[in-house]
């Protein structure tokens, strides 16, 4: 059969068509997944990750496991880990520019996040070198991709130092003098949290002291706990001294005698995180205003 100039350019345009049909199954490669990283790293001066297969082998095998349900619980395990989820197909590269887009959620110079960043943080994390992920396509229809990461990173905002730098730069914001970590208060803190792994239910544990909860169905930082505690400065009318909404977590970081914190963290049996931060002396006196 005689091929004409117009059969081939027929036969270059459906190829060209069928590849942007299909766009994602050039996205899945583990090149593609470190170049997508690599290039988030190299634009904050950060050197390139590489592929582990051993990291690729455990995310893949908990991708799987998540087939059932495609809810996204992280898996506990040794090392980083990001995950994303979507209600239809989606490409590795897509999901990593899903974390890679939470750098807008994050401050550098103070080491914050306005929203949700430790996706991101991760994926740039300089001592985080090599990686590995995996994809499932989920019982509902939807896709499930876990990146892992080693060494893993985000440790920096779970430290005594972040906690109290973070609530006295709430302090701060409305002349209030600083607190003090103190170690006797974070013991409790940390075994009331240890406690409530079974259940994650935020309940008060009626101990000497003030104290703030948290939690999350996955991972949950120290600091991300206490940002959404500020966060409810919105709700708090000082003038009045009244919350129109949930406030009481915010007065108590910001009362002015409570200058002792501790705060303790756990892993819940569901894949949650809970937190609690306890204080000394308590706040939130009724009819009293924090500061």
């Amino acid at each position: 059969m005689k091929v004409t100039n117009c059969s081939r350019l027929l036969l270059i345009l459906a190829a060209l068509v069928g590849a942007l049909v299909h766009p994602s199954k050039a996205q899945d490669s583990p090149q593609d997944y470190v170049n997508a990283h690599n290039q988030a790293r190299q634009a904050v001066g950060v050197g390139p990750v590489q592929w582990d297969g051993t990291l690729a082998a455990y995310a893949q095998n908990y991708a799987d496991r998540l087939r059932g349900d495609c809810r996204l619980i992280h898996s506990d395990g040794p090392y980083g880990e990001n995950l994303a989820g979507s209600s239809a197909d989606f490409s590795g590269v897509s999901a990593v520019n899903l974390w890679v887009n939470e750098k807008a959620n994050y401050n550098h110079d103070s080491n914050t996040c306005n929203g949700e960043c430790l996706h991101y943080t991760q994926v740039v994390w300089r001592k985080s070198v090599r990686i590995g992920c995996g994809k499932a396509r989920c019982n509902n229809g939807g896709t499930i991709i876990s990146c892992n990461y080693d060494p893993r990173g985000n440790y920096a905002q779970d430290s005594p130092q972040d906690y109290v730098r973070v609530h006295n730069e709430a302090r701060a914001g409305v002349g209030v003098g600083p607190m003090q970590w103190n170690e006797s208060i974070a013991a409790v803190a940390q075994s009331y949290a240890d406690q409530r792994r079974s259940d994650c239910n935020l309940i008060h544990s009626t101990g000497p002291y003030g104290e703030n909860l948290a939690k999350s169905s996955g991972d949950l930082s120290g600091v991300r706990a206490v940002n959404l505690w500020v966060e409810e400065k919105a709700n708090y009318d000082y003038p009045s001294n009244t919350c129109n909404g949930e406030c009481g977590h915010y007065t108590q970081i910001v009362w002015r005698s409570s200058v002792k914190l501790g705060c303790g963290k756990a892993k819940c049996n569901s894949g949650g995180t809970f937190v609690v931060c306890n204080y000394d002396p308590p706040g939130n006196y009724v009819n009293q205003k924090p500061y």
